[in-house]
């Protein structure tokens, strides 16, 4: 990288790029590949997935960085995109199949998934808590699911903003979500 690269902006970052810089590009990618992939993966529970879907988003907005206007909210953009993009993954992979639905020797797929239950060792390393709250984050809607992965990321207005939905609507899905995961959890319920 440039020497002092990591300091720049991300909307300074979007114009070296436009401008031809290709290390502008790289710092983007370097700068969000944390974050994003963490929450597309949250969202579609599917690293192979998650993968593609972070370079679908990156690569789209490769091909059509011209189109970004700069007003200093490339963040709430890029999330924004690759929500899109998994909500496309979802409605895609719903028409092809069903998790519900029996083969045609009356077998259902839902019994043929693998358990996700802890493994001895990660209770043993202190990560069932862990666990826990991510196996009660998966049992909720895709909706609230998704308040409480961009509520890391995000302000409540800037969800509201990204989202466009209002600040209310925004603070009751969370506010519904975390509730949930509290009934959840403190029921114990096998999830």
């Amino acid at each position: 990288m440039e020497a002092g690269f990591q300091t720049y902006t991300d909307d300074e970052l979007v114009d070296a790029f436009k401008q031809g810089n290709s290390k502008a590009f790289e710092e983007l990618v370097l700068r969000y590949k944390n974050s994003l992939y963490q929450y597309i993966l949250a969202m579609t529970r599917d690293a192979g997935a998650a993968e593609d879907l972070f370079q679908e988003t990156f690569i789209s907005f490769f091909k059509h960085a011209d189109k970004y206007q700069a007003r200093g909210k490339f963040k709430a953009w890029l999330f924004l995109a690759a929500r899109n993009r998994t909500l496309n993954f979802f409605r895609d992979r719903d028409k092809l199949f069903s998790l519900d639905q029996t083969d045609d020797e009356g077998c259902d797929l839902l019994s043929a998934l693998p358990d996700s239950s802890p493994t001895p060792a990660e209770a043993l390393s202190g990560r069932e808590t862990e666990e826990q709250i991510r196996r009660a984050a998966l049992a909720l809607p895709v909706r609230q699911r998704e308040m409480i992965y961009l509520r890391q990321y995000f302000s409540f207005k800037e969800i509201a903003q990204m989202l466009q939905r209002p600040l209310g609507t925004v603070l009751a899905d969370c506010h519904r979500a975390v509730k949930k995961m509290q009934t959840l959890l403190a029921g114990e319920v096998t999830l």
